[in-house]
């Protein structure tokens, strides 16, 4: 590439349920933005299923939390991740991954984005430190009383 030639801006969608968003997304934030130039966090809804924070609340908290970085949108979606990637100009997903369970189903996730819509897939390993937290423990212990604060921002 010369220096007269201008590339796309480098668009990636970071989708999930963030019921709750934790400290681990932030990490997969944080490291995502090295990769592309505007990173989408796209708040996943499924008005079937019943969530532990409503998603207008989650839409509300994660903007805030990065609402001085003009590289993070925050959206909800209803759809495909897919399909909302092509309506925005992504050519990459994010995904953060924590063990041999994640790694299988992002495999397998990761080849249907591929041929089906073509997109690629990166796949970040969460840090050491926090392989063991996800939105479903820090449900459980809110479900339980136990002070779930230092795991989430």
């Amino acid at each position: 590439m010369t220096n007269n030639e201008q590339t796309s801006p480098k668009v990636g969608i970071y989708a999930g349920s963030f019921d709750p968003f934790t400290i681990g997304h932030v990490d997969i934030v944080q490291r995502a933005l090295r990769l592309v130039d505007t990173l989408h966090i796209v708040i996943g809804v499924n008005p079937r299923k019943a969530s532990f924070i409503p998603s207008d609340e989650r839409l509300k908290t994660i903007q805030e939390l990065y609402s001085d970085n003009p590289h993070i949108v925050v959206a909800l979606n209803e759809g495909l991740t897919a399909t909302y990637a092509k309506a925005n100009g992504a050519t990459v997903l994010i995904r953060g991954i924590r063990n041999v369970t994640d790694m299988e189903y992002e495999r397998s996730m990761a080849d249907i984005h591929l041929t089906h819509f073509g997109l690629d897939t990166i796949l970040l390993f969460s840090s050491p430190e926090l392989a063991g937290i996800s939105s479903s423990v820090v449900r459980e212990l809110a479900t339980f009383g136990e002070d779930y604060s230092r795991y989430i921002p």
